[in-house]
């Protein structure tokens, strides 16, 4: 059985599914908070990306950010910089 949880998100106004881990949704929610959005305006303004990441879907899509977004964020590490940043637009 797997851990992974499917979730309904609206994004580009039309809803569809991503299969993610809980700890991914957890911070995806986070993110989305701390950037002043929606999970479904991030994950739309992921998806928009996608084709520049040269990702298979938008739950690797939102994997990756996820990632990238909190090492950017940690202390010390500021040679690292989040290739998706959302907050500049």
């Amino acid at each position: 059985m797997s851990s992974k949880k499917l979730r309904n998100v609206c994004v580009a106004g039309k809803r569809t599914s991503m299969r993610l881990e809980p700890a991914f949704w957890d911070a995806l929610a986070e993110i989305a908070q701390r950037e002043g959005l929606t999970v479904g305006a991030l994950c739309t303004r992921l998806a928009e990306r996608m084709d520049a990441q040269d990702a298979d879907s938008l739950s690797s899509t939102v994997r990756v950010y996820v990632m990238e977004y909190f090492r950017a964020a940690t202390p010390g590490r500021e040679e690292v910089r989040c290739e998706m940043a959302i907050a500049a637009e």
